[in-house]
């Protein structure tokens, strides 16, 4: 388990690779974003030369990484996500990575059990380009109460 202490700003941990299966993709548009170039080939060819994923969709397979992450991290609540950016379109098929950079972190000013670290997440693809990234403040807990270490 990856507590606050362990969040080093500069240092960084990469998920192992998901695989964007062409069929859930479909369906979850189908549901929630029925785009016609998330759902029909023929409109996904001439807008963008195939179908991409709704960037909801983008996001929840970001969320999917995070729980496949060598350590599950002791996060109590996001406080809010920052800069998403949909860099690429994300394709049936594509191998994606999640990168998770601890960028700041500093001491919960209320409650010495936890701390606020803020995370860069970038979704890679098997290219090697950034296809998603946005900035998470997190509410994390400590291993022990600020000043107790």
């Amino acid at each position: 388990m990856l507590f606050f202490e362990d969040m080093n700003p500069g240092e960084s941990i990469t998920s192992p690779p998901l695989t964007v299966d062409r069929d859930e993709m479909v369906e979850f548009a189908k549901r929630w974003d029925p785009m016609p170039f998330h759902v029909d080939e023929a409109a996904g060819m001439a807008s963008f030369g195939g179908i991409t994923a709704p960037g909801i969709f983008v996001l929840a397979l970001k969320q999917r990484l995070i729980h496949q992450l060598p350590d599950p991290h002791a996060v109590i609540a996001s406080l809010g996500y920052d800069e998403v950016r949909f860099l690429e379109p994300v394709r049936p098929n594509d191998t994606l990575r999640l990168k998770y950079d601890w960028l700041t972190r500093r001491d919960s000013k209320s409650k010495p059990d936890r701390g606020v670290v803020t995370v860069r997440l970038s979704l890679i693809n098997q290219s090697g380009k950034t296809v998603m990234s946005h900035l998470d403040t997190i509410l994390v807990r400590r291993r022990s109460p600020a000043g107790g270490e």
